[in-house]
């Protein structure tokens, strides 16, 4: 299977308050008064150019396109967020949105139920995978893209949206006016048993909520005889570093440090430990990671390992090492990068500016990156760390990459409708889903559909199915859309994570995880200080 990978990172957010005062105390009244002189300058451009451009454009665009020059010249980090941007993050960070509760995606060019929210107001009325809506109060989808649908679907809590949908098996297009809800966006997506002794937790990002959700599913899981955890950070682009700090404790021993930041100001020497009440578990922990994994999610990562808390398993981690503090600027803000964070060893893992945009893959020219460089660190134990450029974990694995064929049937969907034309007919979908088997007659079936809908040509999937390779992948993402379609992502999940490499690997480094475990309690002394004094670039 593929890594799936993140355009865009997001920030580790601290809020304003602990660092606003001390960067305006720091600024001297001669320093302000010197950039009084500019911004006069600046006025006076704008208001030239807004009287003599030959084109009108808009101040918003001027201003707004001016800011982000500015903030270019400091670091890839920091960054204007603009009313709509600010207004859409604080959203994301409350862990809710007000809406009918649908997840959505474009299937075909179409507006597509992937799946309803559980308790939404969408699932009690009944919405289901596969259906396509048409239009949102009078306004059809043809050409929308999934943010303008969202958008649209999206409202005060307790006021109604008008959709017309299209279903599997219908003539005629359903009508349904829903009343809009709060809809919960949970960060922990998926918890599960994979086995009598092993919980595993996923984390997406790190929200305002991310600290109870892992709290939560931690304490079901040793319900359910969890005695290890396999903690899953890959993809996770970071957020809010309360969450993290929520997190980690939960593994850590209570007061053990987390991470500290330095910045220039004074309020921005900051020392983060594990909290010493509330939750703790006590057994070994592998975490998985991969070049996504950064920010808030390194901290996590980084923590762990450095005081041989578990095992890091995958691909070395991105390396955002920087923390940004949110300003709010009337209805605007500023992300503006105040610190460095340094994990418990003292190692700082940020990455060069100048491989901002390149992943480690593609910044030596070759599949796998390049070996750990940089200045050495020392677990609470004694083993070596390094600094700079990500994290690299403790066992490295990749995941598998698909053939062109599978690839090009992923893009246009294959699975996915395939499994709702399956279920189409089924009056207990549920059931259904949990009996499928991909017989000979399903791959068949399954091949009759692609060559009738030119997924493929017809050499292409016979080829395929001959493949073991493909026959194998292709039988798997079958029986997970069929689940996702019939029953929930986290089943459909279930059914990729079986196997997944990285994962599938993880789980045979436990006991190495509890023999460094019991290691660094018997040592009983905090992470060495030896590479405290190795110099970071701007420190």
């Amino acid at each position: 299977m593929t890594a799936l990978r993140r355009g865009l990172l997001a920030a580790v957010v601290i809020g304003a308050g602990a660092l606003a005062g001390a960067v305006a105390g720091q600024a001297t009244h001669t320093e302000f008064a010197s950039s009084d002189k500019f911004i006069g300058r600046y006025t006076a451009l704008l208001r030239l150019v807004m009287a003599n451009a030959p084109q009108k454009v808009e101040p918003s665009d001027l201003v707004y396109s001016s800011i982000d020059g500015m903030l270019a010249f400091l670091d890839p980090h920091t960054n204007f967020l603009r009313p709509d941007t600010w207004a859409q993050m604080r959203q994301h960070q409350q862990g809710a949105f007000h809406g009918i509760g649908v997840i959505i995606s474009l299937r075909g060019g179409k507006i597509t139920v992937i799946t309803p929210v559980e308790g939404t107001p969408a699932a009690r009325l009944g919405l289901r995978a596969g259906d396509v809506i048409e239009s949102v109060d009078g306004k059809s989808t043809d050409g929308m893209d999934i943010d303008e649908a969202a958008r649209r679907l999206r409202g005060p809590e307790g006021s109604t949206v008008r959709i017309t949908v299209s279903r599997q098996g219908l003539a005629a297009p359903l009508e349904f006016t829903i009343q809009r809800a709060r809809v919960p966006s949970d960060s922990v997506r998926y918890s599960f048993m994979i086995d009598k002794d092993t919980g595993y937790i996923r984390i997406s990002d790190f929200i305002r909520t991310t600290g109870d959700e892992v709290g939560r599913a931690l304490a079901r899981l040793q319900k359910e005889g969890a005695t290890r955890l396999l903690l899953d950070v890959r993809d996770n682009p970071g957020g809010l570093v309360d969450s993290a700090v929520a997190t980690a404790s939960m593994v850590l021993e209570p007061g053990q440090e987390v991470f500290s930041t330095k910045g220039r100001t004074a309020d921005s020497f900051q020392d983060y430990r594990a909290a010493r009440d509330g939750l703790h578990f006590t057994g070994p922990v592998v975490v998985l990671v991969n070049r996504g994994s950064a920010s808030a999610a390194e901290i996590v990562a980084g923590a762990i390992q450095d005081h041989d808390r578990g095992i890091l398993v995958g691909e070395t981690t991105f390396g955002k090492g920087v923390v940004q503090t949110i300003f709010p600027v009337r209805d605007a803000a500023l992300a503006l990068t105040t610190a460095k964070y340094y994990t418990p060893s003292g190692r700082c893992i940020q990455r060069d500016w100048d491989s901002f945009f390149t992943s480690p893959e593609e910044s030596n020219g070759k599949g796998a990156p390049p070996p750990p460089k940089g200045p050495v660190f020392y677990t609470d134990s004694g083993r070596k760390v390094f600094g700079g450029g990500g994290i690299t974990p403790d066992h490295e694995v990749h995941l598998g990459e698909y053939s062109e064929r599978m690839a090009r049937l992923l893009a246009n969907s294959a699975f996915f409708h395939f499994a709702v034309d399956y279920l189409a007919d089924k009056p207990d979908k549920a059931a259904a889903a949990r009996a499928f088997v991909v017989t000979d007659d399903i791959v068949k079936a399954f091949r009759a559909q692609v060559v009738a809908q030119k997924w493929l040509p017809a050499a292409e999937i016979d080829a395929a199915i001959a493949d073991p390779t493909d026959r194998r992948e292709i039988g798997i993402a079958l029986r997970s859309e069929v689940l996702n379609a019939g029953v929930s992502l986290a089943e459909g999940y279930r059914v990729f994570l079986n196997t997944d490499e990285q994962a599938q690997a993880a789980l045979t480094y436990f006991g190495e995880a509890a023999k460094l475990q019991a290691t660094a309690k018997d040592s009983a002394k905090p992470a060495q200080t030896a590479g405290r004094g190795a110099a970071v670039p701007g420190a």
